[in-house]
């Protein structure tokens, strides 16, 4: 059978794109080395060409990260999920899965073919008669910075790396920055082109972080730049890990997040995402905030439920935020959910805009998205930690109440919020609105708040938890109904269910908004024939996953 399915996709006269190749993610319950892998491959591929790494850069891990050169995720990813269904016995792993290219854009993990497509379908009409300093008012940064503006604070921006700019002087960290994508110490944005590849996007949101200047009580702005980010004296360390939030993979995320715990980082936040579901990233976060920082995830563009890593905000593990327009009802094309946190403005907010290498340095516009919300709220927890005396002394603080920095940060983000009478009762968008001063101003909790991560002492041996698990979670939340048909039957199928759920809960969102340009994503994805035949007994998965 394995043998069977690997000569499906070496066969496949699918167009190989030489940046796009076919990873799979092999967990074990105990560390492997490299070498150790790669005889487990031998054995059962003997003719397979591949490369093994480990997650995390050591020389054993029990996360690996598989690369078939010559094979293509695109177009044929249900041949790869049935491929991992057969290797994981014959390796001994635990799970195995593709990791699929991802995009934090729905319509573009979708099939949005052109950019007036991709644009009705993910973004909302832009206005630029808005003060440069607007949302400030609104998250009640003032009132904040009269105790800190972030001084002393250090934010790990996961992203696209970082550009010469004006909105960047004086924030940027040379020591310690790592390029995951073309290697090195150097985190500056390539400015890699093409259509949607959206260079600069790390620029943006390292500039509504931390963006030096004040505001005026009628939202205008200060120099030396033009946009005053919401930490505007933290300090930014990038990290290139992606080329691009719209097309990317997951597969340099852990490894980016252990550096910025290594480099001391107080605060991460990750403005990208998608519907793969990476085991390694879930350790590297319950890493990162085991070690005391604050992690912060977008919830998603055109994906209507939360994507991955927000997702794992219900664990403990980070900070989902959800988008609001200026008037702070739901930006319409923003991720929702249980799994949301909390919400920030995320509609016309302005910030660096920089996306060619010969652009000024000088440019700013309105941007949108889940990646302004994202961005604003790491700011204020970069107020926070400052506002308590760094990660060393939150961690301190956090051990003797049981607790953990993260979960606190979550107590103080949303102890006391009501939400918005415009969101007519939402319960999908978090506790409400990111109000600065109330956060710095509430208590530290002296016990457990609720929020915490499960301790790693009642994980399974591999240190995380099953897919089976975490698609469990999602369908709870989205489809009662699909969840209540999971068992532990499922538990080989769980990552290409949970895969194919996001993708078609997307797909009926574009379709549902009666748009012409919706057909470009109407066409469902392939399902592997054993899942097909799996689901024939469970109609509400086979509905959640679409026709």
């Amino acid at each position: 059978m394995l043998r069977d399915d690997f000569a499906v996709l070496r066969q496949s006269d699918i167009e190989l794109d030489l940046e796009e190749r076919a990873v799979l993610e092999l967990v074990f319950a105990s560390p492997r080395t490299v070498p150790e892998v790669e005889a487990a491959l031998r054995a059962a591929l003997p003719d397979a060409g591949f490369e093994v790494r480990t997650a995390f850069e050591g020389a054993q891990d029990r996360f690996h990260f598989v690369e078939f050169p010559t094979i293509s995720p695109r177009g044929q990813e249900s041949q790869l999920f049935a491929f991992a269904r057969s290797l994981r016995p014959e390796v001994d792993a635990v799970e195995a899965h593709p990791v699929l290219p991802d995009a934090l854009y729905g319509a573009a993990a979708l099939g949005a073919t052109d950019q007036e497509s991709f644009v009705a379908l993910c973004e909302t009409d832009r206005r630029d008669d808005l003060p440069f300093g607007w949302v400030h008012q609104v998250i009640k940064t003032p009132g904040a910075w009269a105790q800190t503006r972030g001084a002393g604070s250090t934010v790990a921006v996961i992203d696209t790396g970082h550009s010469t700019h004006r909105e960047l002087q004086g924030a940027i960290r040379a020591a310690g920055q790592r390029n995951f994508v073309e290697g090195g110490t150097d985190a500056s944005d390539r400015f890699v082109g093409g259509w949607l590849k959206h260079p600069g996007h790390g620029t943006l949101v390292c500039s509504v972080v931390a963006s030096r200047g004040g505001v005026t009580a009628s939202g205008g702005t200060s120099s030396p730049g033009a946009v005053t980010g919401s930490a505007p004296e933290a300090t930014v360390l990038p990290i290139r890990a992606i080329k691009s939030v719209i097309n990317f993979s997951q597969s340099t995320i852990p490894a980016a997040i252990a550096h910025a715990v290594a480099q001391g980082a107080d605060v991460i936040t990750m403005a990208m995402g998608g519907a793969t579901r990476v085991a390694a990233t879930e350790r590297a976060l319950r890493d990162a905030v085991s070690a005391g920082l604050v992690i912060t995830c977008a919830a998603g563009n055109c994906w209507p439920w939360v994507v991955f890593p927000a997702a794992y905000a219900p664990d403990g593990l980070c900070t989902a935020v959800a988008a609001l327009t200026p008037d702070l009802t739901p930006w319409p094309k923003s991720g929702r959910g249980a799994a949301v946190t909390i919400a920030a403005p995320g509609e016309n907010v302005w910030g660096a805009a920089k996306n060619k290498a010969t652009d000024l340095d000088t440019g700013i516009r309105p941007a949108q998205g889940t990646t302004l919300a994202t961005s604003l709220t790491a700011g204020v927890a970069a107020l926070w930690v400052a506002r308590h005396g760094g990660r060393a002394a939150l961690k301190a603080r956090a051990d003797a109440a049981g607790t953990t920095v993260q979960a606190m940060f979550v107590h103080c983000l949303t102890h006391g919020l009501t939400k918005p009478p415009v969101w007519n009762g939402a319960g999908d968008l978090g506790a409400g609105v990111v109000d600065a001063e109330r956060t710095l101003n509430t208590a530290l909790p002296v016990a457990a708040t609720g929020h915490e991560a499960v301790a790693d002492g009642r994980l399974p041996a591999q240190g995380i938890n099953s897919t089976l698990n975490v698609l469990a979670g999602v369908l709870a939340d989205h489809d009662p109904a699909a969840a209540a048909e999971l068992g532990p039957d499922y538990a080989d199928y769980a990552a290409e269910i949970l895969w194919l759920a996001q993708r078609n809960a997307a797909r009926v969102r574009a379709v549902s908004t009666g748009r012409q340009e919706a057909a470009v994503v109407a066409r469902p994805d392939d399902k592997s024939a054993d899942l097909q035949s799996a689901l024939a007994t469970a109609p509400a998965l086979a509905r959640v996953v679409g026709p």
